[in-house]
């Protein structure tokens, strides 16, 4: 079995924290009048969604640096004679 990180038991426990708190704003949200929990709620799933944004385009950034890495390391390898570039597609 994994063992779970401290990394994702903070991601879980800031994802509870933030559902349980629209959860408690739509509990609220009983009068037609009052649309300021609805928008709240809205403004804060935006915000939820920027951030998650962020990490998937640094996520795709590191992997865009480790694949740069792995065809340099290739091609050093490659110039070295370790390797034959015939076999490597």
């Amino acid at each position: 079995m994994r063992k779970i990180t401290k990394e994702e038991v903070k991601v879980a426990e800031s994802h509870t924290m933030w559902a349980i708190d629209i959860h408690k704003r739509n509990e609220r949200f009983d009068d037609d009048s009052n649309w300021w929990p609805f928008i709240q709620n809205i403004n804060d799933m935006l915000d939820r969604f920027s951030m998650l944004e962020s990490k998937i385009e640094a996520l795709g950034n590191t992997i865009g640096e480790v694949d740069g890495k792995i065809k340099n390391l290739r091609k050093i390898l490659i110039k070295l004679e370790y390797i034959d570039d015939r076999f490597i597609f």
